[in-house]
């Protein structure tokens, strides 16, 4: 009888392999209540933890299991220069309708594929153009009336991108919720912008489409910008994006997101269902969180925040509708990113030290006891918020003074990123230069932008979440960034960087992390590099050694450090 088994790294299991044995079976049932079967590899799989490990070594050993090693998978490799392109054809296509940009060849390459495929997913990287690579297709194909849905913050840089591509002769218009009388919307146009926020609305126990024209109108193209949105198909966002996708098979969809996974493969699923690729890639659900995600059936239901063939996932994804290059593979003129983290001292040490040593102690003499009683309900979630507020409150000095040395001895202009609101409000205060975060709208942040183009403030500040994604331009002026708080998510990091790291920019890009270790900081950077691997491997089609640990494992970190 062969028994054999390996250890998966990347989700933290013991993969067993064996002829049918109903007790062998039982026995291993009795190991851990998530110890699974999972056909698709025919194999039985057991979580490791410090409750399992000798039991599962006594196991191995009393059934004579021998060790192989785990599948092997190589990198993906593809050579763009290689693939049977016709450039000459595809840039007659492109002179044919007169655009002000030249194309590059990658971006020839996107229309090529995209004219092959139809609905795809593009995930060039960040800084690529894929807004220009959906124009050059929509305009090529003539592929109107053609409907544009974005997040807010973007879409009156789309309005201005294609009708300065297009030389102002396409007709373009903005859907607003609450269009002034003089200014109805316009749903007549060639093209037609819309914001996610706006596209539904509940209905009953559902969402129904908030505009009748959104299904109304014979849409050729659907164009979703940031599809990542749209990752999880419960969200209001997403029930009225299936509506409009999917009332007819002949309009064509293009996805546009250059972290089509943000930090597991289960977020594929409902964009390849909006493409209509799903089932070139898995039978259904089922089968694919059980070959890709590690799924399996848990105390409260699926599991699927696993990652497992992520190299497969990306050769078939790339096969059916997925599309991406890194910038490097295909500017090869473009300057390096240099990152250097700047340790800073703190000037809470204690606050932080008593919140880690007993948090709910912490928040009932700082807070009061109603507060405690509350943070008791969602503890780790709570003081992981709070430890983040820890973190910036104790560097914001040290920032300060970096920032002042800054004007003294430099005058080249330095973008500011950061989280939270009161830190950057005070920054933005007291070296009286202009802040984008929450509120400020999509025209005024393009408007902040070209201002600082010009003026003589030296300093931008912002905020993540409002000008990681959609604000173009700052790579004309500016090559360095200071980040003063980490995310949660490492796309959100590279979107962020990819403000500067982009098309234009003709310097190396420097981006300086302000970091303390006895804060969350420490944990913060280790979880972010090790989900990086994760979305790399599915992104990329770069091998991921071992799974990102989770917001339990940053607070056990903590809490460890912290008895030290």
């Amino acid at each position: 009888m062969n028994r054999t088994f390996y250890i998966d790294s990347v989700n933290a299991t013991v993969n067993l392999t064996f002829d049918f044995d109903e007790v062998l079976i039982k026995r291993i049932k009795q190991l851990d209540y998530n110890c699974r079967y999972n056909p698709e590899f025919k194999q039985w799989i057991v979580p490791v933890s410090k409750y399992t490990k000798s039991k599962i070594l006594s196991l191995i050993k009393e059934y004579a299991f021998k060790q192989t090693s785990p599948p092997i998978e190589e990198e993906v490799k593809v050579s763009y220069k290689q693939s049977e392109v016709d450039y000459a054809y595809l840039k007659g296509l492109c002179d044919s309708c007169g655009f002000t940009y030249i194309p590059r060849n990658y971006q020839l390459e996107s229309l090529g594929y995209a004219r092959e495929k139809g609905n795809l997913i593009n995930g060039d990287d960040v800084g690529l153009g894929k807004t220009f690579e959906s124009i050059m297709y929509a305009e090529t194909a003539n592929a109107f009336p053609c409907l544009v849905v974005v997040p807010a913050s973007v879409k009156y840089n789309w309005l201005e991108k294609w009708l300065e591509i297009t030389d102002n002769k396409r007709s373009v218009a903005v859907i607003e919720s609450s269009p002034k009388k003089k200014s109805p919307n316009n749903w007549n146009a060639d093209v037609v912008i819309i914001n996610y926020d706006i596209i539904g609305k509940k209905h009953s126990k559902g969402t129904r489409v908030r505009f009748e024209e959104l299904l109304e109108i014979d849409w050729k193209m659907n164009i979703f910008d940031e599809a990542h949105f749209l990752k999880d198909k419960k969200a209001q966002r997403s029930a009225a994006t299936k509506s409009i996708t999917q009332k007819s098979d002949e309009v064509i969809i293009q996805l546009l997101t250059g972290t089509a996974v943000m930090s597991k493969p289960v977020e594929l699923w409902n964009l390849l269902k909006l493409v209509k690729c799903d089932d070139q890639i898995a039978n259904d659900w089922y089968q694919f969180i059980r070959r890709y995600c590690g799924g399996y059936r848990g105390k409260f239901g699926w599991v699927t925040d696993g990652a497992t063939n992520t190299l497969e996932l990306n050769r078939r994804l790339r096969e059916v509708c997925y599309i991406r290059r890194e910038k490097r593979e295909v500017l090869s003129e473009m300057p390096e990113v240099t990152k250097q983290v700047i340790q800073v001292p703190i000037t809470n040490g204690k606050s932080i030290r008593d919140a880690t040593t007993n948090f709910i102690q912490y928040i009932r003499e700082t807070q009061g006891e109603d507060k405690a009683e509350s943070a008791m309900e969602a503890e780790h979630l709570v003081a992981i918020s709070v430890l983040r507020k820890l973190a910036i409150e104790g560097k914001l000095k040290a920032i300060e003074q970096l920032l002042k040395d800054w004007k003294t001895v430099c005058d080249k202009k330095l973008v500011i990123f950061g989280i939270h609101r009161e830190a950057l409000d005070y920054l933005s205060d007291k070296f009286k230069c202009d802040l984008i975060a929450g509120g400020v709208s999509a025209k005024d942040k393009q408007r902040i932008v070209k201002k600082w183009q010009v003026d003589d403030n030296v300093f931008l500040f912002c905020n993540m979440q409002s000008a990681g994604t959609g604000v173009d331009g700052m790579q004309n002026i500016c090559s360095n960034m200071l980040i003063i708080e980490l995310p949660w998510r490492p796309s959100d990091l590279a979107q962020t960087i990819g403000r500067l790291d982009r098309s234009g920019q003709e310097e190396g890009v420097t981006v300086s992390f302000m970091l303390n270790d006895d804060t969350i900081d420490s944990e913060m950077w280790e979880m972010l590099g090790d989900k990086e691997l994760v979305t790399e491997a599915v992104n990329k089609g770069i091998d991921v050694k071992r799974q990102g640990s989770g917001l339990k494992t940053v607070m056990k970190k903590i809490l460890k450090k912290n008895k030290k």
